[in-house]
């Protein structure tokens, strides 16, 4: 049975470093995908605290601080260290060859 998602080419796999995530838009949707060791995460870019550009955050082992109000969220998670009820929305990743793809 299908879950009605679909896979979305979102970048390339050797483009993929620990310091700089991918971004792309797919629908109205900015999607960041981080390599945290060998794990590929994939989560909205942008914050859902008051939407800054939490792609553009320091990540701190598999936290990220996003730039504009400092608040931190799991990569792993998708848990707000700030607030209990903010959390980011985590994507199933596929790579398949070099090609890195989402699942929304």
């Amino acid at each position: 049975m299908s879950d009605g998602k679909t896979e979305h080419r979102v970048g390339a796999l050797s483009d993929l470093h620990e310091e700089l995530p991918i971004t792309a838009t797919i629908g109205d949707k900015l999607i960041a995908v981080f390599k945290l060791g060998d794990a590929i995460v994939a989560t909205n870019g942008t914050c859902p605290h008051a939407q800054g550009p939490l792609y553009q955050g320091d990540i701190e082992g598999t936290v990220i601080v996003c730039p504009w109000h400092g608040w931190s969220f799991d990569l792993k998670s998708g848990k707000c260290e700030e607030d209990d009820g903010l959390a980011l929305e985590l994507y199933d990743v596929v790579v398949k060859g070099d090609d890195i793809l989402v699942r929304l």
